[in-house]
């Protein structure tokens, strides 16, 4: 009787752990921070408008789903890298690459995301283009993708074995739990489609009532971004379906 009520136990502990495993380490929590402080930063430091907030908002929640896209590990990926590329030469050129590629693919996700934005914006005679071209705004992007480059590259360094010069890039083991790496990516996923339900409603209330708006709405969005990067775990506990899935 007792062997069972202690398996019965172990089959219950691994979960407490796996909460614990998905909480960020602080510096990369203090960068995620930073990459939604930002375009708080452009409202209310640089003079910048509710749509400015609204577009970069909108642009930081599809870099946030291209790190859940791109740091999700395959079968395949690669465990084992040259040592060469350790050195901080090579990791700033990997994050300025990173930086790019991600803002490419990140500025045409944003687009449906911003879309109640720019529809609710063209009712206010918002100039959109405009908006674009000014030098807040892109500034700010820039940042925000480096930022994100910055978060893929540390998860890489995190997950790959520095080898011997022309190492193969599957020698080494792998590092962590493949299959618990993707459950943690499908709750991120599902809490990052919550935070874009989020922002319609963010958008309509900045662009319809303004006023009182403005000066609690953006506060409580970042705010509500900081928590899910903070206590990523939230996610299994709200999307247990999600979690389970593979």
């Amino acid at each position: 009787m007792g062997k069972r009520v202690s398996a019965s136990a172990s089959q219950r502990t691994p979960a407490p752990s796996v909460l614990a495993a998905t909480r960020p380490s602080p510096a990369n929590l203090a960068v995620a921070i930073a990459r939604h402080a930002l375009p708080l930063v452009s409202l209310y430091a640089l003079h910048g408008a509710i749509a400015s907030f609204l577009l970069l908002s909108a642009f930081n929640l599809a870099l946030g789903l291209m790190l859940i896209v791109g740091t999700t590990r395959e079968m395949g990926d690669p465990t084992s890298v040259d040592p060469r590329s350790r050195w901080p030469l090579m990791r700033l050129l990997a994050v300025c690459v990173l930086a790019v590629m991600l803002a490419l693919v990140a500025a045409f996700v944003a687009i449906p995301i911003a879309l109640p934005a720019i529809l609710l914006g063209l009712s206010e005679g918002v100039d959109w283009f405009g908006l674009l071209a000014q030098k807040n705004v892109l500034v700010a992007v820039a940042f925000m993708a480096l930022l994100a480059a910055l978060q893929t590259q540390v998860l890489f360094e995190q997950r790959t074995t520095p080898g011997a010069a022309g190492v193969a890039s599957r020698a080494a083991p792998v590092v962590g739990d493949l299959a618990q790496d993707r459950r943690r990516s499908l709750a991120a996923y599902a809490a990052q489609v919550t935070l874009i339900g989020t922002y319609v409603f963010v958008c309509f209330v900045l662009l319809e009532f303004r006023g009182w708006g403005l000066s609690t709405f953006p506060l409580l969005y970042t705010a509500l971004l900081v928590f899910y990067d903070a206590r990523p775990d939230i996610a299994q506990r709200i999307f247990p379906e999600l979690w389970r899935r593979t």
